[in-house]
């Protein structure tokens, strides 16, 4: 049998195999053997025709018949013997049989990619350390306390501590109501910061049952008029800081001064900004690594991840999957999913190089992390996680970035945080 291996795009490649007829007899045989089994010939009972006359009365369409299954055993024989990392077989490309002498076939296929680490170790990363500034702990703490704030009937909205319930109304260039352009009943926290200027100010002191008329802009910034009228006018009434609302806040009967919600809260802020800092370094990590190591990817693997991204929109719409566009979707998303299946391919070659494994140790801190917030035994969950392979590659994925950041060199840059109005008053180098 001669064979010819051709290169094509990317990872693809091309099998070429000629047989002679003398190689074909044997899988013809084996042919002409699975049909007599099942083969209905008068005078005889079922599976006991002689082979002779088999072949006398279907040698040549069966040999036709056959040629698929000779191409598909030929093709996996090869795969076998050569140990070669399949991940595809896309298509037989071409099948020519000349009865008594040859057969040639050609069948397409894809395999998985050598991956050579050239740079891991040493990566230069930036990262941002954040810092809190008070404003965010006060804007926090102001959340909180109208969440939970209760409401008394003003006759007049004297401070930014009112809520007016106001319907809206749009009118022309000359003052007349536009039709069919109304809101109705829309409550208005004076005290929000993303009141629009002209609205916070057209709204000072406004009474209830008074009606006026802001002057403001369309989106395309064109003048528009708005009519307002208040239909109800509400002081805000803010919670005490006090134990009680300390603990309903939190959850914990420990808080009993300011001072120490004050620092419960800033430590809630201070993770969350701790956390993005985190996921913006490991994003740079992949990026990075992606950079420093050439990785061809193949079809097949982009095509995986396309499809896990259309799966994840069609769970986001479900139930009205009428309005999504796969196709755009896998247009839009195929940078990301080149990006994630570079990143597999240098993740499982790194696994390999540093030995990187997932211990017991590793599953049981995840156990105990889910155990946590839904206060169920960490044994529980365990046994279920050992035997969970997306689990498995969730730890070792993190352990492959945590290696990656501790062999990296990382510049780390202090960023101030503020309340985002006190951000857009200041000037811009000090922002």
């Amino acid at each position: 049998m001669e064979t010819n291996i051709k290169e094509l795009e990317n990872t693809k490649k091309e099998f070429e195999a000629t047989l002679t007829y003398d190689e074909l007899i044997p899988h013809f045989e084996k042919a002409v053997e699975k049909f007599r089994k099942k083969a209905n010939i008068p005078g005889f009972r079922k599976g006991k025709a002689p082979l002779s006359m088999i072949k006398k009365m279907y040698g040549d369409s069966l040999e036709y018949n056959a040629l698929e299954d000779i191409t598909n055993d030929v093709f996996r024989k090869y795969v076998k013997d050569n140990n070669v990392d399949i991940i595809d077989i896309g298509a037989i490309l071409d099948m020519d049989y000349k009865p008594k002498e040859k057969f040639t076939f050609k069948i397409a296929y894809e395999t998985k990619p050598v991956v050579k680490l050239e740079e891991y170790k040493g990566l230069e990363l930036n990262k941002t350390i954040f810092e809190i500034d008070e404003s965010l702990v006060d804007e926090e703490i102001d959340y909180y306390r109208f969440r939970n704030a209760g409401f008394e009937m003003d006759g007049e909205a004297l401070d930014d501590q009112y809520m007016i319930t106001v319907d809206i109304q749009n009118l022309d260039d000359a003052g007349n109501v536009i039709v069919g352009e109304t809101q109705n009943g829309l409550q208005v926290y004076l005290a929000n910061p993303d009141i629009y200027p002209e609205f916070k100010s057209g709204f000072k002191n406004i009474k209830e049952g008074e009606t006026r008329v802001v002057e403001t802009k369309n989106a395309d910034g064109s003048p528009k008029k708005v009519q307002v009228t208040a239909s109800k006018v509400e002081k805000v009434i803010l919670s005490e800081l006090n134990e009680e609302f300390f603990k309903k806040v939190l959850g914990k009967d420990e808080i009993k001064t300011e001072e120490e919600f004050r620092n419960e809260i800033r430590t809630g802020i201070q993770k969350v900004y701790d956390d993005i800092a985190s996921n913006r370094l490991k994003n740079d990590v992949v990026n990075e690594m992606i950079k420093a190591n050439d990785v061809i990817v193949p079809d097949k693997y982009v095509e995986y991840f396309l499809d896990d991204f259309v799966k994840e929109e069609k769970e986001k719409h479900k139930g009205h999957n009428h309005g999504i566009d796969e196709a755009e979707i896998r247009k839009q998303k195929r940078v990301d999913a080149i990006v994630a299946a570079k990143w597999m391919l240098l993740r499982e070659e790194l696994i390999k190089a540093e030995n990187i494994t997932a211990e017991d140790a590793d599953y049981m801190k995840l156990a105990e992390e889910t155990a946590q917030r839904f206060n169920i035994p960490a044994e529980n969950l365990l046994n279920i996680y050992k035997q969970n392979d997306d689990i498995r590659m969730r730890i070792l994925n993190d352990k492959v970035l945590d290696f990656l950041i501790s062999n990296a060199k990382i510049t780390e840059k202090k960023e101030l945080r503020k309340k985002q109005e006190l951000v857009d008053s200041m000037p811009s180098d000090e922002k």
